[in-house]
C-alpha cells in the first residue's frame, strides 16, 4: 500500500527556519537547498523516529516513510514520534501525522510496506539520500546495492544495549557497506532489541547524529564522515572513528540478485519479520577496548588472551610480540577465523590501535563474541614502550 499527499513547493519560511537562516553555514540558500531535497527514511522505529522530526523540523521539503510495522506498547521506551494511543496503529500512517503536525506544508510519502528486493528499486527511486533505520542485515545489503545502482548515498546506523554506529556510503563513487562488510555473518549471529536490550535514548542519539549528518549530505557537505565508521558509547560517553576504503576490484552491482541471494538465506527475512527496530548486532557486541597497562596488569594476573596482529607481513617482520599466536593483515582476518581459538579471549592490536578495531569489527560481523574480543588500543607500540622484553625486534 502507497500513499502520497502531494503538497506545493514553497518559499523559505523566515520565521519556522530563522535559526538556520542565522547560521552563515547554512542561510537562505541552504534552507532552499533543503526545501527542494528529498529523503527516503526506511523503518519508523528507534533510529527512524528522530531522523524524520529532525528533518521535518529542518525543512527537508519530501519526506518518503517506509514501514509495514504497527505500533506496540514496547515500542514506546525508545521510539518518541508515538504515544500509548497508537498501539495497534501503522508506524508509517502515525508517524506521517506526526511529522505534518510539526510542518503541514511537507509533503510526506508513506508506503506501508517492507522493503524487499522486489520494491527496493522503485521505493528508493527518485530520492537524494537514503537514511537507513532497520534491524536486519540482509536489508543493509539490500539498500547498499539498490542505492549502488541508483546512484543515491546513504546513511546507515544501528544500535545495541548503550552502544551504536554510524557511517556514510556512496556506493558508486566511494566506499560502501560491502567494502565495511563484505560478506554477512551466518543468520542467526544476530540479536535483536528485545533479546539484549537497549538504553531508550541510545537510537535517540545516533538517530539525530543520522539527521544532522543528513543535512550536511543535502547541503553538498559532508565529506569528513566519508570512508569512516564511527562507534558511539553512551554509557562511557565515548567516541571512536574507524577508517575504511573502497575494496580493491569490487565490482559495483548491475542488479539486487546478489542481494536478494542473502534476502531469502536469512530465516527471519523469509517469516516476514518486521525491519524498524534499528536495534540489531552480532551477538556479544561491543568488544572491550584495552591499553597496554591495562593488559600487562591483567596478564600479571593470569591472564593469558590469544594474541592476534593484524598489521602487514613487513611490519610483523620488523617488531613483533613473542606471544603472538597469528598475524594476517586486517582486512583477510574473517578468512583466517577457523585459525582463531573456539573459546577465550583473544587480544588483537596493530601499530596504534585503528585497524586492530576494524578487526574486531569484522570478527563480529561474521559471528565472533564481541565479549572474547580485545583491542589493544594504543597498539603494540604501547605494549614496547612498557614491556620491551615481550617484543621482538628485527
Amino acid at each position: 500500500m502507497t500513499e502520497h499527499a502531494e503538497r506545493p513547493s514553497r518559499g523559505v519560511d523566515a520565521v519556522r527556519h530563522a535559526r538556520h537562516l542565522r547560521l552563515q553555514e547554512i542561510g537562505a540558500d541552504g534552507q532552499a537547498k533543503l526545501g527542494s531535497a528529498s529523503v527516503a527514511v526506511v523503518g519508523a522505529g528507534g533510529l527512524g523516529c528522530p531522523v524524520l522530526l529532525y528533518l521535518a523540523a529542518a525543512g527537508v521539503g519530501r519526506l518518503t516513510v517506509i514501514d509495514d510495522d504497527v505500533v506496540c506498547l514496547s515500542n514506546l521506551q525508545r521510539q518518541v514520534i508515538y504515544r500509548t494511543q497508537d498501539v495497534g496503529r501503522s508506524k508509517a500512517k502515525v508517524a506521517a501525522e506526526r511529522v505534518l503536525a510539526l510542518d503541514p506544508d511537507l509533503d510526506v510519502q508513506v508506503h506501508v510496506e517492507r522493503l524487499s528486493p522486489d520494491n527496493a528499486l522503485a521505493v528508493l527511486a527518485n530520492h537524494d539520500l537514503v537514511i537507513d533505520g532497520t534491524d536486519m542485515i540482509p536489508a543493509r545489503y539490500l539498500i547498499d546495492d539498490a542505492c549502488a545502482i541508483l546512484g543515491t548515498p546513504w546513511i546507515h546506523a544501528s544500535v545495541h544495549r548503550f552502544e551504536g554506529r554510524l557511517a556514510l556510503f556512496e556506493p558508486t563513487n566511494g566506499a560502501s557497506y560491502r567494502d565495511l562488510h563484505p560478506d554477512p555473518p551466518p543468520p542467526g549471529t544476530v540479536q535483536a532489541c528485545d533479546e539484549v536490550g537497549v538504553l531508550g535514548a541510545v537510537p535517540g542519539v545516533l538517530g539525530t547524529m543520522q539527521a544532522a549528518l543528513a543535512v550536511e549530505v543535502l547541503l553538498g557537505r559532508g565529506e569528513h564522515a566519508k570512508g569512516r565508521l564511527t562507534l558511539v558509547d553512551v554509557q562511557g560517553l565515548d567516541v571512536h572513528h574507524l577508517s575504511y576504503q573502497r575494496l580493491k576490484d569490487r565490482p559495483s552491482p548491475t542488479d539486487l540478485s546478489e542481494a536478494k541471494r542473502i534476502w531469502e538465506a536469512d530465516p527471519a527475512c523469509r517469516a516476514g519479520r518486521h525491519l524498524d527496530e534499528t536495534d540489531a548486532a552480532p551477538v556479544g557486541m561491543m568488544f572491550h577496548q584495552i591499553s597496554s597497562s591495562e593488559f600487562l596488569q591483567k596478564r600479571a594476573n593470569g591472564w593469558a588472551p590469544f594474541v592476534l596482529d593484524v598489521r602487514s607481513a613487513q611490519e610483523h617482520a620488523r617488531m613483533a610480540a613473542h606471544s603472538c599466536g597469528l598475524f594476517v593483515p586486517h582486512p583477510q582476518v574473517v578468512d583466517v577465523m577457523s585459525e582463531l581459538p573456539a573459546e577465550g579471549d583473544i587480544l588483537i592490536h596493530c601499530k596504534s590501535g585503528m585497524r586492530s578495531m576494524m578487526a574486531a569489527m569484522l570478527l563480529m560481523e561474521a559471528g565472533v563474541d564481541g565479549t572474547r574480543l580485545y583491542n589493544l588500543e594504543d597498539g603494540i607500540l604501547g605494549w614496547y614502550a612498557l614491556a620491551p622484553e615481550d617484543i621482538r625486534v628485527g
